[in-house]
């Protein structure tokens, strides 16, 4: 339980604003929704033909604009993702691509809602439908062929017939009048921009007609003379018009500032075309003249149930169970399992549930792995300022390191012969395959062109490692499968295989594949469980692969003898034998405390902003008591009794809160010190490993090391294809189960759904989170929001769609969705620093690099990089723009009701650094100091189900305080001169983050 401690105030200082504990133990009500939108955000338009109805695919739904008033009616309900509509040449059907069921798919629907049909299947993606002018066939891209072309559906006898094949990506096809030829918009191959083909001369490579930035979308005047289309690019968007007969340069006809949105015109005649652009529907001539819009409406209207959020306790309360393992190994002989709990090495004797601490120091050592003969274990470190490769003697206890690049070395494994060991490098977001001696030496570069692999294996005669790498199904779109690339050590072609085709091998973690020590099989998770398959020498699987469990598998490693596999599971180790599929479990007691806060303290400021108020308040007293405050008082000689933090010149801040927060463990322990150094006292991390994030927590919480408090995830729930790693592909009903059942087991804070997990889903996933109290966080706007979710991520973010249904390619943000953010209350962590917001405060001001926190805290490398990044994408005017729209968006939702959050998704921008300059970008962007601050304090902490507890200086909630030189509600750059850092009640000089724990460097170190 939080404890009640009065507020007690003096004056007319607004702390008393505050209520603490407000929603505990209560279920706020439901919430309905009901709002008139007349703007879309990159929304289609079809013209029927008798040019009476106009088609609409406003947010996922296909709507109907009839000839009378401008109302717009639903004809599908709003699970089907319903987008880029086309009317059959009689007006009887409308024909549209589908996310219903997983993948893109073609689908088509009568004008009133009636007779929906699916025209295609399977695994692949099909997209832009468009009817031929005898109605007979759909023309449309798709991914089938291994890159996107174009490709022909034959509605009668359901025979498709490819088109295109072009080295690059061929999309948007649109007929010619009379049916003979398909023009279509191409990137890559041959470069890009308008092309044109006849069906009947088979697939191929058509011939260019014309160019235009971001070419995409052309539609066929009704005379064939000429194409218009979109050309649509980042920051820059125009329509354009060219003559058939006169292949070439296009001609654009709309001015400078239009928001062209990426989707296929529509002839009104043979002069006149309606299109879509700045939020609604246009029309234009060839002549490049203005013609009348259409004005429409429609209405959403939804009920958003209340629930009660899941109680979070920070407060000490005796033995906690250790969920943190992380990287649990085997050895060879079965006996015994080293692992990472609390920042340490622990190894268990199997048998024995009680672990023994091998390594017992401040700093993070993680992933562990033994050699074939169990002599050696090496893993990860940081105990020499950086996370380098380290090898341990089990006999003697003695460590040495055998690394020191300029990134963090981690997974490291053992050659069959013990001599080498392949470990990957990660720099940002790009990571190398590196081998290097055991005995230590400079390593050599296997790759660097892999996008966040997961942990290798070698071969049983060590000529091979094999990895889990991301496939992506074409270029045109990054999302793909986990594979397994078969890289040779010394030389030779590699190879990707896969033991089930559009079924991912591992989770590309720590998850697999892992060849057994006998090379005759691979393990591996996929579905959320434990497979085996059998594989030659060579690597490639040669039979079908072998289901090992019904339940999570997590961390696999091989016994020596190739008979059994140690794994982990929600409720800890299991082995299961490959001989008669049993299963054991391999107990684990490992428990912490969190410390007590005794004692109290006054922290006497000059000025105090409580998170909430426009204002601050003058000469005030805050009193502290344990880890919490007890109350905040008109300063008084007589409340410095005892100690003093003296900020009697300085201004008193809540603890920020980053909302978008990716930490991960490639700083080491001083990825903790980095936040706090920058007033960062919570974080919520929305994907990641949910061991690690569990260790992270646990050791925070027990005193271990220092960090922010955090509320976190796991892995991310997406579709059949994927992206990241720790991104969990979902795609049958069991295996959402299993992922459901973790996070109530793993008491996750918060759920993420991805961008290709299908919205029926994604319903299902809410649903059930939130009977356990559990919030869900996506980046989609409808039908998330009708479906419950909590919040949305990025004003720009991926989209499954190739464009945001958020924010258009000028970052502009039209009606719907600020009308849909504001009236229901769902968050959004805009990430206007990850836009580009960094970059340029970065290239504007010096001082964000030459600061010694970024100097100190951050790999040397990083400020390099960060100045040659910011000189080339900070000072671009077209960037400032787009950063100005994204603004006006923010103040827009913040002014109506909504709610705004602060985060960063670092870390592809800085951690702690990045959440001021959002934070500055806001003001920079129109919102006060006070507002901007707000979305980092007490929004945020609302958003966490946390108001009264973190985000707000006022009695009984816990003592997060950041004290800066200057006032930020004055000048928001004063927030960067961070001076004392309270978290937890646990007062933090600058000074004392910025000092690395003593280093413990063994004389055998390499």
């Amino acid at each position: 339980m939080r404890p009640l401690i009065p507020t007690l105030v003096r004056g007319t200082f607004a702390l008393s604003l505050v209520t603490p504990l407000q929603l505990q133990g209560q279920v706020p009500p439901d919430n309905d929704v009901r709002v008139t939108v007349s703007e879309g955000t990159n929304m289609a338009a079809a013209l029927s033909p008798d040019g009476r109805l106009i088609a609409l695919d406003l947010q996922g739904t296909l709507w109907i604009r009839g000839p009378e008033g401008t109302e717009a009616r639903p004809i599908t309900d709003r699970f089907y993702d319903a987008r880029q509509p086309d009317w059959s040449p009689d007006g009887e059907r409308i024909a549209f691509q589908s996310y219903r069921d997983g993948n893109w798919h073609l689908w088509s629907i009568r004008p009133d809602g009636s007779d929906a049909r699916q025209h295609t299947y399977g695994p692949f993606d099909d997209r832009e439908p468009t009817y031929s002018p005898d109605g007979t066939q759909l023309a449309f891209s798709s991914d089938r062929g291994g890159s996107y072309d174009v490709w022909v559906l034959d509605l009668g006898s359901g025979d498709l017939s490819r088109v295109t094949n072009d080295p690059g990506n061929e999309f948007t096809p649109d007929w010619s009048p009379e049916g003979d030829a398909l023009t279509y918009a191409a990137s890559g191959g041959r470069g890009g921009g308008i092309f044109v083909t006849r069906p009947e001369a088979g697939a191929g490579v058509g011939a260019q007609l014309g160019t235009a930035p971001g070419a995409t979308s052309p539609s066929w005047s009704p005379d064939g003379q000429h194409i218009a289309f979109p050309g649509v690019g980042r920051g820059q968007t125009g329509m354009y018009v060219l003559e058939v007969a006169m292949p070439g340069e296009a001609r654009l006809i709309s001015d400078d500032d239009s928001d062209v949105f990426p989707f296929r015109p529509q002839w009104k005649d043979n002069e006149e075309f309606l299109y879509t652009a700045d939020g609604v529907i246009q029309s234009a001539s060839i002549d490049g003249s203005d013609g009348p819009g259409v004005a429409f409406t429609a209405t959403f209207e939804f009920t958003r149930p209340g629930y009660e959020r899941a109680d979070r306790d920070f407060d000490p309360s005796g033995p906690e169970k250790a969920y943190g393992l992380v990287g649990p190994s085997v050895s060879p002989d079965g006996s015994r399992v080293v692992f990472t709990a609390l920042g340490d090495l622990w190894l268990l004797d199997v048998g024995d549930p009680t672990p023994r601490q091998l390594t017992n120091d401040p700093f993070f050592d993680v992933e562990p792995v033994w050699s074939r003969d169990g002599r050696w274990i090496a893993y990860s470190s940081d105990r020499a300022g950086s996370m380098d490769l380290w090898v341990r003697d089990m006999d003697s206890g003695i460590d040495r390191r055998v690394t020191n690049l300029p990134g963090a070395e981690t997974s490291p494994v053992f050659s069959p012969d013990g001599t080498r060991i392949a470990f990957t490098t990660v720099m940002g977001l790009g990571t190398e395959l590196h081998v290097v001696d055991t005995a230590g030496g400079e390593s050599r570069r296997l790759r660097n062109d892999l996008f966040a692999p997961g942990r290798v294996s070698w071969s049983a005669d060590g000529s091979t490692i094999a990895v889990s790498v991301l496939t992506p199904y074409s270029s045109r779109f990054r999302e793909g499968q986990n594979e397994v690339l078969l890289q040779p050590v010394d030389g030779g072609e590699p190879r990707r295989v896969t033991a089930s085709r559009h079924r991912g091998m591992g989770a590309r973690t720590l998850d697999g594949p892992v060849w057994s020590p006998d090379g005759t099989k691979m393990a591996y998770m996929s579905d959320g469980i434990l497979w085996s398959v059998d594989v030659d020498q060579a690597g490639d699987p040669v039979s079908p692969p072998d289901r090992l469990t019904n339940h999570h598998a997590d961390a696999i490693s091989w016994t020596g003898d190739s008979r059994s596999i140690v794994y982990q599971t929600v409720d800890g180790l299991r082995r299961v034998s490959l001989d008669d599929g049993s299963i054991e479990e391999i107990p684990v007691d490992l428990t912490w405390n969190r410390p007590e806060r005794d004692g109290s303290y006054t922290v006497h400021a000059r000025r105090v902003w409580d998170g909430v108020s426009d204002d601050v308040g003058e000469h005030m007293d805050l009193l502290v008591e344990g880890n919490r405050i007890a109350s905040v008082v008109e300063h008084d000689d007589a409340n410095h009794t005892g100690r003093v933090v003296d900020a009697s010149e300085h201004t008193v801040l809540p603890g920020l809160v980053d909302m978008h927060a990716h930490a991960g463990f490639g700083l080491g322990e001083a990825l903790g010190r980095a936040f706090l150094a920058y007033g960062v006292t919570t974080i919520r991390d929305p994907s990641s490993d949910a061991y690690q994030i569990r260790e992270r927590r646990e050791a925070v919480e027990s005193g271990r090391r220092v960090g922010p408090r955090e509320f976190a995830t796991g892995r991310l729930f997406d579709g059949t294809r994927i992206y990241y790693s720790y991104a969990t592909s979902l795609d049958r009903s069991a295996q959402v189960e299993l992922e459901l059942d973790r996070a109530a087991a793993l008491k996750y804070s918060l759920i993420k759904t991805y961008v290709r997990l299908p919205d029926l889903m994604q319903k299902r996933i809410i649903d059930f989170a939130h009977a356990n109290g559990i919030p869900v966080s996506s980046h989609e706007i409808y039908p998330s929001v009708a479906n419950g979710a909590d919040h949305v991520e990025h004003i720009s973010g991926t989209s499954r769609r190739g464009y945001s249904p958020k924010v258009t390619a000028k970052y502009r943000t039209y009606d719907d969705v600020i009308q849909l953010l504001n009236a229901s209350g769902m968050t959004i962590t805009p990430t206007m620093a990850l836009m580009g917001g960094w970059w340029m405060v970065a290239a504007q001001d010096p001082t964000w690099v030459d600061d010694i926190r970024f100097q100190t805290l951050f790999p040397p490398a990083l400020a390099a990089q960060t100045r040659a990044v910011g000189a080339a994408r900070g000072r671009n005017p077209g960037m400032e723009a787009m950063l100005k729209d994204a603004g006006e968006t923010i103040v827009r939702v913040v002014r109506g009701g909504g709610k705004v959050v602060a985060g960063t998704d670092s870390p592809i921008i800085p951690f702690g650094a990045s959440l001021i300059a959002e934070i500055e970008n806001y003001v920079w962007g129109g919102l006060t100091e006070a507002e901007a601050l707000r979305t980092a304090t007490s929004v945020a902490a609302e958003a966490l189900s946390m108001d009264g507890e973190i985000g707000a200086l006022t009695g009984g909630a816990l003592a997060d305080m950041l004290i800066v030189e200057g006032n930020p509600l004055d000048e928001i750059s004063d927030l960067r001169r961070a001076r004392i850092v309270i978290k937890d009640g646990e007062v933090f000089s600058l000074e004392s983050l910025l000092d690395a724990p003593a280093t413990l460097i063994p004389q055998e170190d390499q």
